[in-house]
C-alpha cells in the first residue's frame, strides 16, 4: 500500500494504549527487515531516516527504497525524518515524499525552537504531512549509561510542553523523561509520572527517543502513561554490525557481500519483532484498501485467492 502519514496511526495508538515502533534504517537490508517484520506481525510501522543517513546516501534514495517496501506491504508504513536539524533538511525530505517530518530544535533557545518548528509545521501541513517536535533534550552518550540524576537537568517540563505545543502546532511531541541516545546498555529508567503529566497537559501523542537504552520493564508503563511512538536505532545497529563481524570472521575470504548482509538482515528482523511485541502493536494494523474498492484486514487479504 502507499505510504501513510503518522498522524492517524499515533492518535489511534494513544487512544488504544499501545505504541508504534519507529525503527531507523541505514540501508536496503534494514528497510526490508523492518517492513517485512511489521507485515509478519500485522503491525503499523514507522521507518525512520536520520539526517546522518540522508547525508550518507540522499533523501531520494531512501524515499525510493521505503516507498517500494511500503507498496509491497499490506500494513501501514510511514517514512519519517528523524532528527531533522534545520528547515532545509525538512523541506528536502518533504519534496522527496517523506510522509512524516521532525524538526529537532532542542539544542536551541526556546523561542528559536518554536519559531523554526512552526515554519516546518506550516509548510508540511499545506500538503497534509504531520510534524514531530522536541522540547526538553534527550542527550547523546558515548554508549555508556547516564546516571538518572544527571539526566534530570534535561527533562521536559509539562508547562513548557504546553507552551511549545500551542505556539508550534506540532502533531506529536518528543520528550525527555530519562532516556539517552546511543546507549549500548539497557539501564535507563523513565519518569513515568512526568510522561503522564505531559500527556494530560498537551493531549497529543508523545514520542520516546533513545529507547535502545531503556529497560524493557519500563516500556509498558510508559505506553500506558502516554507514549505512542518509540524510536529504536542503536540496538538495530548493534545486531546488524555484530552479525556482519560474525559472518566475516567465519569466512573472511568471502567476496559475495550478500553472505554477510543476509544474516545481518535476519538479525535485525528478530529485534524488530521483539520490539513490536513489547510495544503492543502486533495485530494493530488497521484495514487496508485493496482491489480498488474493498476494505479488508491484512490477514484476510493474505488468504484471498490471487
Amino acid at each position: 500500500m502507499p505510504l501513510v502519514t503518522s498522524k492517524d496511526l499515533l492518535e489511534r495508538a494513544a487512544r488504544e494504549g499501545y505504541a508504534v515502533g519507529a525503527f531507523n534504517a541505514n540501508n536496503m537490508e534494514m528497510v526490508q527487515a523492518i517492513v517485512e517484520t511489521a507485515e509478519e506481525e500485522k503491525a503499523p510501522v514507522i521507518v525512520q531516516i536520520s539526517q546522518g543517513a540522508i547525508n550518507y546516501a540522499g533523501a531520494d534514495y531512501f524515499a525510493a527504497l521505503v516507498k517500494i517496501a511500503a507498496q509491497k506491504a499490506l500494513v501501514p508504513v510511514v517514512l519519517h525524518l528523524d532528527h531533522g536539524m534545520d528547515l532545509r533538511i525538512n523541506v528536502q525530505c518533504l519534496r522527496a515524499g517523506f510522509s512524516s517530518l521532525m524538526f529537532d530544535g532542542s539544542r536551541l533557545p526556546f523561542a528559536e525552537n518554536v519559531a523554526i518548528t512552526r515554519q516546518v509545521v506550516e509548510l508540511a501541513h499545506m500538503v497534509g504531512v504531520p510534524v514531530e517536535g522536541e522540547i526538553g533534550k534527550v542527550p547523546t552518550t558515548g554508549g555508556e549509561a547516564v546516571p538518572y540524576e544527571e539526566l534530570r537537568q534535561f527533562f521536559t517540563k509539562p508547562e513548557e510542553a504546553v507552551e511549545f505545543f500551542q505556539a508550534s502546532g506540532v502533531d506529536s511531541l518528543a520528550v525527555s523523561v530519562g532516556s539517552a541516545h546511543k546507549m549500548k546498555v539497557q539501564e535507563a529508567i523513565l519518569d513515568i509520572e512526568r510522561i503522564a503529566a505531559i500527556r494530560e497537559a498537551v493531549q497529543i501523542p508523545l514520542v520516546l527517543h533513545g529507547a535502545s537504552g531503556v529497560k524493557d520493564d519500563q516500556i509498558p508503563a510508559a505506553v500506558k502513561a502516554g507514549i505512542a511512538k518509540i524510536n529504536v536505532a542503536t540496538e538495530l545497529g548493534k545486531v546488524y554490525t555484530a552479525e556482519i563481524k560474525r559472518a566475516f570472521a567465519a569466512d573472511p575470504d568471502e567476496v559475495d557481500l550478500r553472505k554477510y548482509t543476509a544474516p545481518a538482515r535476519a538479525a535485525v528482523k528478530e529485534v524488530v519483532r521483539e520490539k513490536i511485541r513489547l510495544f503492543g502493536s502486533q495485530g494493530k494494523a488497521p484495514a487496508v484498501f485493496v482491489d480498488g474498492g474493498a476494505w479488508s484486514r491484512p490477514d484476510v487479504v493474505r488468504e484471498a485467492p490471487e
